[in-house]
């Protein structure tokens, strides 16, 4: 009949795979790191420390970097052929190193990575580094079927999901949560 909707599988909120950072990439990565690290900033390069508190640095397409940005990529074709089927072309040349810390309660409020300013950005990708008894608070969370989804906190986890969706990571009242996050971009949402 013309008019049965197609049946379709239900659209994952996202994807996920363990261990894809060892603790020797993930302690390296935030040891060079750490002494680079500057306020995070909204996606319109202004800070609110009522929506974000975080301290960030970006790694570049620098050489050292090339084995990270291929892996992320390797993982996000691989994650979206399986589970999201959206046009996609490379990986965004500035993944994010992040620190949310107990000492401010480091949150970033519900956004997405989409917005008006960033049209080609298709899939976000958060990685775990640090270890889930290292902190508390600082869940990753989205907002799916009208409630907030908690994800995975295991250390090294790639994390992936459609940059459109609203997130959060919620205050970190103890310790420090590390996180890299990567965005990748394609043809403009249509």
């Amino acid at each position: 009949m013309a008019d049965d909707p197609i049946k379709l599988p239900p659209f994952p909120s996202h994807a996920t795979t363990a261990g894809f950072l060892t603790d020797a990439e993930i302690d390296r990565l935030i040891a060079e790191h750490q002494p680079l690290l500057t306020e995070g900033k909204l996606g319109a390069g202004a800070t609110d420390p009522t929506v974000r508190r975080s301290q960030v640095v970006f790694l570049g397409v620098e050489e050292k970097y090339r084995w990270l940005y291929e892996r992320v990529w390797a993982a996000a074709r691989e994650c979206n052929r399986q589970f999201f089927a959206v046009d996609i072309a490379t990986v965004e040349t500035n993944i994010q190193l992040a620190r949310y810390d107990a000492a401010d309660q480091g949150f970033y409020n519900w956004h997405t990575d989409f917005a008006g300013f960033r049209p080609l950005r298709k899939v976000s990708i958060s990685i775990q580094l640090s270890r889930p008894e290292d902190y508390d608070g600082g869940n990753l969370e989205l907002l799916f079927a009208n409630s907030p989804l908690q994800l995975d906190k295991t250390r090294g986890t790639f994390i992936a999901f459609p940059s459109f969706m609203l997130h959060r990571v919620t205050p970190v009242t103890r310790g420090t949560r590390w996180s890299l996050v990567a965005w990748i971009l394609g043809t403009r949402w249509r």
